[in-house]
């Protein structure tokens, strides 16, 4: 009776150890962008500070972290490391997406964008202006190849798991510094047709998005809306995302677990506890739920 009774304890905590929910993380963080690696002019930004701020935080909370800086974070390094995220995720897994870059609008040619701008995430390698048979925008990470990957992510991850996806980057800025602030993204659309981009006036900050019995839920969570500018924030002598460096902040004191909704409180906590926020820009915030 002992024997059974303690092999059965064994085989108790054995497969609460497989089943014990696992947590991947993938960041991209850039800095410092190539003008001759692009061609074209990209200013300085400070992706990188975010991502080496966050990663040591993830890590003592159990996470095993993919990591691409500056030059590794081109546009195929990033395909190929959210493929092979995919691949090896499982059922159940805990899984945080985080971008801290440029954005840039990408005219839309398929039809499915009200105001006719994709939202782009710019990988290290990608020009900031089109040029016929030179540079044609195929180094852009648009929101529509990036929601193919978050859709198999989360078909990977099934209901009993969840993922976050946070980008810390703007469509809408000015891509300049002014008056010593430094702003992440571009007014300058990416367009094949001379079109010239003008920010949506939407002033939501909530959306609902696609939910399924076979996928995880998610939760995107943006540093401001399409009309505004996502500026940096300065910490002692280092400049942050200022959704990265709440985000770490709230980290600090709150285990991330599934429960989003709990989690994004604690953010905006922080952020209404230390004042480490730029005036006149709104988190945005998408949910499967």
């Amino acid at each position: 009776m002992r024997f059974r009774l303690s092999f059965l304890l064994v085989v108790i905590l054995v497969s609460s150890v497989v089943m014990a929910q696992r947590k991947r993380a993938l960041l991209i963080g850039i800095s410092h962008y190539d003008t001759a690696l692009t061609g074209y002019q990209w200013n300085d930004i400070n992706g990188v500070e975010d991502v080496n701020l966050i990663n040591p935080i993830l890590k003592k909370q159990g996470f095993s972290s993919i990591i691409l800086l500056d030059k590794q974070a081109t546009y195929d390094n990033i395909i190929r490391q959210l493929t092979l995220l995919t691949h090896n995720t499982r059922k159940g897994d805990l899984v945080y997406l985080h971008f801290s870059t440029h954005g840039q609008p990408v005219e839309d040619l398929n039809g499915d964008e009200i105001d006719g701008w994709d939202e782009a995430i710019v990988p290290i390698d990608a020009f900031k202006i089109y040029r016929k048979g030179s540079y044609e925008g195929k180094k852009h990470l648009i929101d529509d190849t990036l929601n193919k990957y978050v859709k198999k992510l989360r078909e990977k991850i099934g209901k009993t798991g969840f993922l976050y996806v946070v980008i810390d980057a703007c469509h809408a800025g000015t891509a300049s510094r002014a008056n010593d602030e430094t702003i992440r993204g571009t007014h300058v659309g990416f367009t094949y047709n001379n079109k010239v981009f003008k920010p949506s006036t939407n002033k939501k900050s909530h959306y609902r998005i696609e939910s399924s019995a076979k996928m995880s839920n998610v939760m995107f969570i943006e540093a401001c809306r399409p009309d505004q500018v996502n500026t940096e924030i300065k910490v002692g002598s280092t400049r942050y995302g200022p959704l990265s460096y709440n985000i770490a902040k709230a980290l600090l004191s709150y285990t991330i677990t599934s429960n989003a909704d709990v989690f994004l409180k604690c953010v905006h906590n922080v952020i209404m506890t230390t004042g480490c926020w730029p005036n006149n820009q709104n988190i945005v915030v998408e949910k499967s739920y």
